[in-house]
């Protein structure tokens, strides 16, 4: 297997969280109907636009990827992070609509199909290993999840600050820059 590395691998820290499921009483205010403020903490995860690295760091990646117009040296990504709370934000929309009302704007079957079936992969892919606990519920009177349980997270905001300080400016998808390490094209249907 030949490894690849990704340029924000020495951003990378890892933190204890307590998960909370947002199940009963400690709901978050990512959850609920969509509402100007959620909204705009959703967007807030992800919605900084496209990451610059460097030619030092695209000749590291096991995917390649266009250099910036106007920035020799120098090319896009995206962490997957971002696309991935994207895609989810967008599928919180679609749940919540109505057929009568789709105030957040509708989003298309197929761009929905990418979305969920691009979280599944990344789920695969992270396969998040954390041992979930169980309780006996005097309440419902059976063992059921627990979901306050404490896990080992990568520090989101730490990677989110290595994103923002990357954050590519005036981005055209419309000019093609010739690249010196080779052009990348993608068919119609990708």
């Amino acid at each position: 297997m030949h490894e690849k590395i990704a340029p924000a691998t020495p951003a990378v820290r890892y933190k204890n969280i307590v998960a909370t499921a947002g199940l009963r009483y400690d709901r978050s205010p990512y959850q609920g109907w969509p509402s100007n403020e959620s909204d705009q903490l959703w967007s807030d995860l992800y919605n900084f636009g496209l990451t610059r690295i460097s030619m030092k760091e695209v000749v590291l990646l096991a995917n390649r990827t266009v250099p910036i117009y106007g920035d020799p040296g120098h090319y896009i990504v995206t962490l997957d992070v971002f696309h991935q709370l994207h895609c989810l934000s967008m599928i919180r929309q679609r749940i919540w609509s109505t057929e009568e009302t789709t105030p957040f704007g509708y989003v298309g079957d197929r761009h929905m199909d990418h979305c969920i079936e691009s979280i599944r992969e990344s789920l695969m892919c992270s396969s998040d290993i954390s041992p979930r606990p169980y309780g006996w519920s005097e309440e419902f009177g059976e063992v059921l999840p627990v979901n306050q349980f404490l896990r080992t997270c990568r520090d989101f905001d730490a990677l989110r600050d290595w994103a923002m300080e990357r954050q590519v400016r005036n981005w055209n998808t419309k000019v093609h820059v010739d690249d010196p390490l080779g052009n990348i094209y993608v068919s119609p249907s990708e």
